[in-house]
């Protein structure tokens, strides 16, 4: 771990600035995201259940795109936020292999994101994605994270391809709300929800309320993805059970498929249900 880089995230963070046994666990969460770190996107997809194939039909064509995109975002000057092309190749894998009938994205930023999982929309035909957003007069402030984007100066998801932004259409929603407000509201809405990504205040309390609250929602075979994951994703997968493998991750991209069926009770528990 770079100990430089962690003492200036610290210092800048007001969240961990005053929460110092927060900062033991932030560096545990490093350790463990350091020894299980992959540097395959594919290698990443399969290991989540996803077939590579069915994952990257398609993105070849959208490639070039979606890396101009990147390129521009990194030009730009100051913090415009921004997901990697690791990174960005997992979302269109789980997109276009999972097929999913809606999608939920916490965080656009610069919107490089949202132009993914779009891709993989429009590649599916199908399917819709919902982004939430802070507006862009509550963006500007610092945040709990240590955070003070750039992005909103050129606007939320200002580069989004235009073939993307025009293809996608109707089909992507953008609520510029607060997540807390906005999230529970619109899954009170939905049955369920195939694919739940996580980029938006990167702090573990504020991330595990998300895991929490999406988990339940997603449908069996369901993915959830958290970009930037602390010590709030060991904690979620820690109460869920999962194994060592669910802290592999791409960049700190972590991520879990909900199983396909219900897990049966342990014995223990099942015995207790018995004589209730």
């Amino acid at each position: 771990m770079d100990l430089a880089k962690f003492a200036r995230e610290i210092i800048n963070a007001p969240y961990y600035r005053t929460r110092p046994h927060e900062v033991v666990r932030y560096a545990y969460a490093k350790w463990v995201y350091e020894k299980h770190k992959m540097d395959d996107p594919i290698e990443f997809l399969r290991q989540l259940g996803v077939d590579p194939k069915a994952a990257m039909d398609g993105f070849p064509k959208w490639k070039p795109m979606l890396n101009d995109a990147r390129l521009r975002i990194q030009d730009r000057s100051g913090l415009q936020g921004g997901i990697s092309m690791e990174d960005g190749t997992v979302l269109y894998g789980i997109t276009r292999a999972m097929r999913p009938k809606n999608v939920i994205e916490t965080g656009v930023a610069a919107g490089m994101s949202t132009s993914c999982i779009s891709a993989a929309l429009l590649e599916n035909g199908t399917g819709e994605l919902i982004s939430i957003e802070l507006p862009v007069d509550q963006a500007h402030a610092g945040q709990w994270d240590g955070c003070h984007f750039a992005w909103p100066e050129s606007g939320v998801g200002w580069a989004i391809p235009e073939l993307i932004k025009t293809g996608i259409a109707n089909r992507h929603t953008l609520v510029l709300e607060d997540v807390r407000t906005a999230l529970p509201r619109i899954l009170a809405g939905m049955s369920s929800l195939d694919f739940f990504f996580h980029d938006d205040l990167h702090v573990p309390s504020h991330m595990r309320w998300e895991y929490d609250l999406v988990y339940p929602k997603l449908s069996p075979g369901g993915f959830l993805l958290s970009d930037d994951a602390d010590y709030g994703w060991v904690g979620f997968c820690r109460s869920l059970g999962l194994p060592d493998s669910s802290m592999k991750n791409i960049q700190r991209l972590t991520g879990l498929r909900k199983p396909l069926t219900a897990v049966p009770p342990q014995p223990a528990q099942a015995a207790k249900a018995a004589h209730a």
